[in-house]
């Protein structure tokens, strides 16, 4: 499996429409990209055990895809495709998302 995987900060004040956003339009936009599975995590902020990682409005988003799934052809059909493109300029233009980073996950 091939996991893209961002992080992102989200303003508190845009949190709930941005989760809202991402499970009515943005999931499923995604899967006709190829993504075999979507998720969105919220990074927990209040202290449960130690050495962990607080972070607050921290979101972790997580797109799966096959083994054998081209990465480079999608970030090109992305950029090609003007939905998708504009779904991918959401994130910062309307829900205001900052210190994001990508992360490019493979099984070993």
């Amino acid at each position: 499996m091939k996991v893209l995987q961002w992080s992102m900060t989200i303003p508190n004040n845009k949190e709930q429409a941005f989760i809202k956003w991402f499970d009515e339009f943005a999931g499923p936009t995604l899967e006709g990209f190829g993504a075999k599975k979507h998720e969105l995590h919220k990074v927990e902020d209040k202290q449960i055990i130690g050495r962990q990682t607080l972070e607050k409005n921290r979101f972790i988003e997580r797109v799966y895809f096959e083994d054998s799934f081209n990465l480079p052809d999608y970030f090109t059909n992305v950029k090609n495709n003007s939905e998708a493109h504009k779904l991918s300029q959401s994130y910062e233009e309307i829900f205001g998302a900052t210190d994001i980073e990508l992360r490019i996950l493979v099984s070993p």
